[in-house]
């Protein structure tokens, strides 16, 4: 049962030139697995929950990784599977890896993103920038999710239409300034929204 828990703003990106802001949006736990919540007579802050309902045909929350996430194009170019968090982390990953400015930017960001960005006047290619100087802040929340919404711990939240949460709570800000990221389903891939600042809770 989707529980409603509080309204917040969402943070975008912030930017040493720049900030996007997105507006107040009603949040909900769709999943919430904490660690060992399965085994018998475990006791949890709150009940464990789940929406098998964002399980909709031909696309999000597939119980594994996608097992050819990269197609390769007759013409050269490449198209990019996400069927949930994990393969969107690897195509992250991957173009950080590659230094794929353009992929990043076509395929893995949000058109959502994208559009904010030339909304305000910017390329949105500043945003595959920012998380190169932001590097070691990715790396952290890489370790941090190994296995993005399946990782120990994660809670999953929707925060907008078909926009998914995927963080970690209450760890360190200082060590962790980044905490886990937003997803969009756009057609029957998930796309990067953007990361969450850690707020400490």
């Amino acid at each position: 049962m989707i529980r409603t828990l509080r309204r917040f703003p969402c943070i975008l990106v912030e930017a040493a030139a720049f900030g996007l802001l997105l507006g107040a949006c009603e949040t909900k736990v769709v999943r919430y697995n904490p660690p060992l919540a399965s085994l018998p007579g475990a006791q949890t802050g709150m009940p464990t929950v789940y929406d098998p309902s964002m399980r909709v045909s031909n696309s999000p929350l597939t119980a594994q990784p996608t097992a050819n996430p990269v197609i390769e194009n007759p013409d050269g170019t490449k198209t990019l599977i996400s069927k949930n968090g994990r393969d969107l982390m690897f195509h992250i990953a991957t173009c950080m890896r590659e230094d794929d400015e353009k992929l990043f930017t076509e395929q893995v960001l949000s058109e959502m993103t994208r559009n904010e960005f030339y909304e305000r006047g910017y390329d949105p290619k500043l945003a595959f920038r920012e998380m190169k100087r932001r590097r070691e802040d990715l790396e952290k929340m890489f370790k941090l999710l190994p296995a993005a919404e399946l990782s120990p711990g994660v809670r999953m939240e929707m925060v907008g239409e078909n926009i998914m949460r995927v963080r970690q709570h209450y760890v360190d800000r200082d060590a962790m300034p980044w905490c886990g990221f937003d997803m969009k389903l756009e057609g029957s891939n998930w796309k990067l929204r953007w990361f969450i600042e850690n707020d400490g809770k």
